[in-house]
């Protein structure tokens, strides 16, 4: 370092600490002090480094700044050096306390299990209770390890850079040497299992799967956060992009009132200006009108008690389409009054979008967010507890199950000492809980009370948890739940808890019974182990024959044919073919039919079984069908499967060959219209198959098809038959005459055609096909029974083509289908027709084809017993072949008993069969001993700790079954706790397995903070969406009434408003109302809880306001309330995540999306109904419309969000590069709209200068004329041209002069020159630095300069310029 410097970096630090008690009033640019400032010794971690930092920059400029924190950056990496920070995994000091620590926590889990166990908390007061128990260890284990740190090895480098703030914060080296503490599982309920272990230690394996799932969320939440958060910027900057500062000052009188909190103002109030005189208490007037508010300003306003500012606003700007500078105030940047031209939308939309990473995308619900206890008062002295004469109290059971009481009125609470000492005396609030009765005597350092903070009604969701049974057996209620069935709308009833109270299991080993078994003992009996309990019966539904199958897994199959068909004159003939089986059926004429289905598969009613192979109705080409009168089909709606023939007849075919090709008209090989013979090749590589005309189709030079029509061809003159059979010709009977001379023997369709010969007639030959009236059927031979289903099969004839019908094709084609059809009769959807193969009754070497449908029966083998059932033995009761009726039985199974003891059946009714048992076995009850007279009944139930007799506790839970002299019999049970409210899964009575669902607890939990959190709730806010479920907001302001419904479930809130008139809010099931009665509510407060929709909330303030306001005051006062909500709104998600962001960016933001309003009626104005029309664009309409005596135009304000209002923005460019590109230009186009360029990107896009910035010059007062043409051509003149390059082309500018333009950079005169050569010592002839030389016309634009050897040996030196 060189000895300047040698005072800097001490003084400088130390001149930190001098901020605080020196107030600088220099200005900006004093020289720096040459005395060192005297030597202060402090800590410097990241927060002085900052403060400092701020310090020297506000009080010595950029320059000084930057050196300094160059010269801290070498001090550092200097001490660095030496010191050298390294890390080690020894560097990981686990606390002492730790054990200790957890084996508290290990202790008061055990002791609220045990509670739980004993019935005396829910479920889930457990759940909570551990929760807040491990969460409140975590945190005393973290003070454990700073403790450890500081005080054991204060230069531990794991701890100096947490605690400096260097790298690594408190919760990361929580995880690494304390606990890692509770993770939530993939729902996002915190599993109440912690991570006890730290990284240092090593997880379980358990522990690090329960780790792994947090890791993947915060994986997963991280990728989407940066997409995410990289949008909502680039939104944000296109809806604020033309906010740029244009004016010094719009002269507003409106402002905004920034509130202290608990009487500080923070730096809520830095960088603004005052909007009228700021007076203290006492009549000091402390700031004018256009202060400029400074951190000692602001700190004197508090001080002076000031509780709330006026101060301007960007909301409040009235400067046209963007913010003026002492609305806007400071630029953070530098903490002066923004500059004309800055782009302070763009630094908003970057100031709130870049935190966006930070923020979580928490929406995970806590199982019951950490409640660890706030306000928590401690008894200091032993005594004796007294309430005074005003306190109510009522009991109140706390969310871990403590009994405690909650004050109904604010009172006090004495503790009088029982030995020497002062009384302590506690101020109880409404609302608090009291863990003390009046009169009790305690302990020093107990808990008394939890003091309620405020009257802050918080609101709860509804939220529900399971309670599971964990052992078998059988399920009393205590008198205490009164249950009570609740009918829904749908007409399910459910039993719910009334009170708090007690559910039992008593043990038992129950069995479950298959659906249809019948209990076959009595209850209450002795049962032996291998006694059959029960039987169940598996029975025929039709009868029919048996087949017995082979067994399959664990289970046997009875098939029984319920009914059959088979087809007796058509043989089953199997053809083996390359492609496979083909099956076919033949009958006796030898008619072949081709079989759709293949033995040993199953088909449904309808489908088709088989199809008649035959070559009679093919034929040879394509064609044109006609029917001969007679023949009728059918109508189908659609021709996919042909067209059933209705009556038999006579049909025509006309044989034509069509060729459809797709090639170039350069291979065509024929000529149109020309007689061809069969093979003739028409194009390149087709060839013709028949003779005759050809007809070619060409469109575009590329054929279509070519058509061959067969037939005599004679030329003709005759020009009556010509026109008679032109176009699509007609059919001729035999012997009539065709044309003079030209007659027929057989029937023949003529058709008029040109040829390159001439014209004559095509006499085309005709194909008769008969087609019969109905299909053959096989005879069928059937075996059913009474009630059961049967079969049949329907054959049809189908025609694939109707009248008239052109068939392209050059291939034969099948005219006429006839398929054998199944029918099924009596039959359930779920059965299926089997296909088989049978052998001739008579000859058995043919094969029949049979249709059956079976009756299939599973019977289960013998099975061993298991935890919920017993051993199963089952007989068959049939064998193969034989025949059963209908409700015969096939097999029975009966349920062996397990273990020997007494049987218990519950009640069975007509509506609820008997489908468990219980055998109560002997380790199920326990008979303890007394030794002095028992002093319980027999039906009581008691827990452990409960007296059996005088000094003697249980020591298990249960019901008393017998009481003897010196003995009590206990069947073992299980209580379960539920709380009000819960539904409950099992009635009294019921028998239940482990695992089965008792009851639903369900309860109420505090709304976490955290449900939409960060950014999807920024984005919620700034695209001003309309939640799911909104809060109900009152509409005018008044007094509430509360009222209960028809049914107990509904409630209706009235507001009695000023008029007397009743506005009704009915509320919907599973809402809070967040009001009292006879409570005062302002427009726009909630009623109950809930996310608010910001749009409702600003029809709320306008329609209040409007009915007391001018429609103008009302709007802008509406849009105020609105704005300030919204800005606090972001401000607390940002706050809530430790994101600080000044609240003027926000306010850009805002101003964006309130500037619109709806036009509901136009009055005399030229505007139209219905249209988004800027704010102040209305209010100049309707002035100019007071000026004229016109009707003023009717309006409402609107909120847009950030989206809808950048495509809501005058400039169409800009919107149009935003999203929905094409049809944001279609609709500027239909509407002949303009771009006035004023934003940024519009002026980006065109390729010109941004109106911000260096741009920004030359943009005076008259630039806000809007109007004229745009110079876009600018003035020759180059001296002109300096200034006009960077003006604004849409705004029409006097141009002054250009003579006087040169006054802007005059020439030097010969005499300045001269002075200036020999301060310099320059000699004019040898130099040619353009300063100093005159610029003559010819050398004006020469680029190239010699280089000036001297001035440059000179840079050399001073190390400016490198030596190349």
């Amino acid at each position: 370092m060189t000895s300047s410097s040698s005072k800097s970096n001490k003084s400088r630090k130390s001149s930190k600490a001098a901020k605080d008690t020196t107030p600088v009033h220099e200005s900006a640019s004093r020289p720096l002090s040459k005395t060192p400032p005297p030597f202060r010794n402090h800590i410097v971690d990241k927060r002085g480094l900052k403060q400092l930092v701020a310090w020297a920059y506000k009080n010595h400029g950029t320059a000084v700044t930057s050196s300094m924190a160059d010269k801290l950056k070498d001090l550092g990496f200097r001490y660095a050096t030496q010191a050298a920070v390294s890390i080690s995994v020894n560097d990981l000091q686990v606390p002492e306390a730790k054990k200790a620590l957890l084996g508290e926590a290990e202790e008061q889990i055990t002791a609220t299990e045990e509670r739980y166990r004993l019935g005396e908390i829910t479920e889930v007061e457990r759940h909570t209770k551990v929760i807040d128990t491990w969460t409140e260890t975590n945190e005393r284990l973290v003070d454990a390890v700073k403790k450890n740190f500081n005080q054991n090895a204060p230069l531990n480098s794991v701890w100096m850079m947490a605690n400096s703030g260097a790298r690594g914060n408190m919760s990361q080296v929580r995880q690494l040497v304390g606990m890692r503490g509770l993770m939530a599982n993939p729902q996002g309920e915190i599993i109440d299992l912690p991570i006890r272990t730290n990284f240092r230690e090593g997880l379980t394996v358990t522990e690090y799967v329960i780790s792994s799932y947090g890791a993947r969320k915060g994986l997963v939440d991280t990728a989407l956060r940066t997409a995410d958060s990289g949008y909502l910027t680039r939104r944000l900057v296109d809806v604020a992009q033309d906010v740029i500062v244009r004016e010094d000052d719009c002269g507003t009188t409106r402002h905004i009132v920034v509130e202290a909190e608990d009487g500080r103002f923070g730096n809520r109030l830095v960088g603004r200006l005052t909007a009228s005189q700021v007076v203290s208490a006492d009549g000091e007037v402390l700031a004018e009108r256009d202060t400029e508010i400074d951190p000692p300003l602001s700190k004197r306003i508090e001080k002076a008690g000031v509780t709330a500012v006026s101060v301007r606003s960007p909301l409040t700007c009235e400067a046209n389409r963007s913010v003026c500078r002492k609305c806007y105030g400071w630029a953070l940047a530098h903490n002066e009054l923004v500059d004309l031209g800055e782009a302070v939308g763009i630094i908003a939309a970057q100031s709130i979008g870049e935190p966006g990473t930070q923020l979580t995308m928490r929406t995970f619900h806590t199982g019951g967010v950490s409640t660890a206890e706030t306000g928590v008062v401690r008894s200091v002295v032993a005594g004796t507890i007294e309430f005074s004469a005003k306190a109510r109290v009522r009991p109140y059971r706390t969310p871990h199950g403590v009994n405690a009481q909650q004050a109904e009125v604010d009172f006090n609470l004495s503790i009088k000492p029982s030995g020497k000492g002062k009384t302590q005396k506690i101020e109880i609030t409404n609302g608090s809980l009291l863990f003390v009765e009046n009169g009790q005597t305690i302990d020093a350092d107990v808990t008394v009370a939890q003091i309620a903070a405020g009257a802050v009604k918080k609101s709860v969701e509804k939220a529900t948890k399971d309670v599971i049974c964990d052992l078998a057996g059988q399920v009393r209620y205590e008198e205490a739940i009164q249950p009570r069935e609740v009918t829904d709308r749908q007409g399910n009833i459910t039993l719910k808890a009334q009170r708090l109270g007690r559910m039992w299991v008593l043990a038992g080993d129950v069995y479950n019974l298959p659906p249809n078994a019948q209990p076959v003992v009595q209850g209450d009996t002795e049962v032996t182990e291998g006694q059959v309990l029960a039987e169940a019966s598996q029975r025929s539904e039709y009868g029919g024959d048996v087949r017995l199958r082979d067994s399959i897994g664990d289970s046997r199959e009875v098939q029984i044919v319920t009914t059959a068909m088979t087809l007796k004159d058509f043989k089953l003939l199997e053809e083996s073919t390359h492609s496979g089986e083909i099956w076919n059926l033949e009958a006796k004429d030898g008619t072949r039919y081709r079989l759709n289905t293949i033995p040993g598969s199953k088909i449904g009613s309808g489908e088709v079984v088989a199809e008649l192979a035959d070559d009679r109705f093919r034929t040879g080409t394509g064609g044109l069908v006609k029917f001969a009168p007679g023949l009728a089909i059918k109508k189908a709606r659609s021709a996919k499967n042909g067209y059933e023939v209705n009556k038999g007849g006579t049909l025509l075919w006309i044989p034509q060959e069509t060729h459809e090709i797709n090639k170039d008209i350069s291979l065509l090989m024929i000529t149109d219209g020309q007689w061809i013979e069969a093979g003739t090749e028409v194009v390149k590589d087709i060839f013709s198959q028949t003779a005759g005309i050809v007809t070619v189709t060409q469109k575009n030079d590329i054929l279509r098809e070519i058509i061959v029509r067969s037939g005599d061809f004679h030329l003709s003159s005759d020009s009556k038959a010509l026109e008679r059979f032109e176009g699509d010709g007609q059919m001729v009977n035999p012997g009539e005459e065709i044309a003079k001379g030209l007659s027929i023997e057989e029937m023949k369709y003529v058709q008029t055609v040109e040829t390159p010969e001439g014209k004559g007639l095509l006499l085309r030959p005709v194909e008769e096909y008969t087609i019969p009236n109905e299909a053959q059927l096989p005879e069928l031979s059937h075996v059913k029974q009474a009630n059961g289903p049967h079969l049949g099969i329907k054959a049809t004839q189908r025609l694939a083509f109707k009248d008239n019908e052109l068939i392209k094709s050059v291939e034969g084609v099948e005219l006429l289908k006839t398929q054998l059809i199944l029918e099924t009769f009596d039959t359930t959807p779920q059965m299926t027709v089997d296909v088989e193969k049978a052998p001739d009754k008579r000859a058995k070497t043919i094969s029949r084809l049979r249709l059956v449908i079976l009756e299939s029966i599973l019977v289960r083998r013998d099975t061993m017993s298991d935890s919920s059932h017993g051993s199963t033995h089952t007989e068959l009761q049939v064998e193969d072949g034989i025949s059963v009726k209908a409700g015969d039985v096939i097999a029975t199974t009966q349920i062996l008993c397990k273990q020997a003891g007494v049987a218990q059946l519950p009640e069975a009714t007509e509506a609820d069969p008997v489908r468990r048992l219980l055998v109560e076995r002997p380790e199920d009850t326990t008979t303890l001993s007394t030794s002095g007279k028992p002093v319980v009944a027999v039906g009581q139930r008691i827990v452990d700790g409960e007296l059996l007799a005088e000094g003697e506790p249980s020591s298990c839970c249960g019901e008393v079954e017998a009481v003897d002299s010196n003995s009590v019999t206990l069947r073992l049970g299980r209580p379960y706790m539920v709380s009000p409210d819960s539904v409950l899964h099992v009635r009294d009575g019921d028998l239940v397995q482990r695992g089965d669902g008792l009851a639903l607890l369900v309860f109420e939990r505090q709304k976490t903070g955290d449900i939409v959190q960060g950014l999807p709730r920024i984005e919620e806010l700034l695209e001003a969406r309309r939640p799911r479920e909104s809060a109900v907001l009152c509409k005018k302001p008044g007094t509430v009434e509360i009222k209960q419904g028809d049914d107990d479930e509904s409630l209706t809130v009235t507001v009695i408003e000023a008029d007397d008139a009743i506005g009704e809010y009915p509320i919907l099931l599973g809402r809070n109302v967040m009001v009292s009665d006879g409570q005062q509510v302002t427009a726009g407060e909630l009623l109950t809880d809930g996310p608010i929709n910001p749009h409702e909330l600003l029809e709320c303030f306008f329609e209040d306001l409007r009915s007391r306001k001018p429609l103008m005051d009302a709007a802008q006062e509406a849009i105020a309330n609105l704005q300030h909500r919204l800005v606090t709104e972001v401000q607390n998600v940002y706050k809530s995540q430790g994101v600080s962001i000044d609240d003027k960016h926000i306010e850009v933001i805002v101003r964006q999306m309130t500037s619109k309003v709806r036009v509901e009626d136009a009055g005399d104005t030229t505007l139209l109904p219905g249209e988004l029309i800027e704010l102040r664009q209305v209010e100049d309409t309707n002035q100019a419309m007071a000026i004229t005596g016109g009707a003023p135009a009717e309006f409402t304000p609107v909120l847009l969000g950030i989206t809808k209002a950048s495509l809501n923005t005058d400039s169409f460019i800009s919107a149009a590069s935003f999203q929905e590109t094409t049809r944001v230009l279609t609709e500027a186009a239909i509407e002949g709209k303009s771009d006035w360029l004023r934003g940024l990107k519009e002026n980006v896009i065109i390729g010109r200068l941004i109106p911000a910035g260096t741009g920004f010059s030359g943009f005076e007062e008259e630039l806000q004329k809007e109007a004229g043409p745009h110079p876009d051509i600018l003035s020759e003149d180059p001296a002109g041209y300096r200034r006009m390059q960077n003006l604004r082309p849409d705004y029409t500018v006097e141009m002054p002069p250009a003579a006087s333009s040169t006054a802007v950079l005059d020439d030097p005169s010969d005499a300045d020159l001269e002075a200036t050569r020999t301060r310099h010592n320059i000699d004019p002839s040898a130099s040619n630095f353009a300063a100093f030389a005159r610029p003559d016309a010819d050398n004006e634009l020469k680029e190239e300069q010699v280089v000036d050897a001297e001035a440059v040996e000179g840079l050399q030196e001073e190390g400016l310029l490198s030596d190349d």
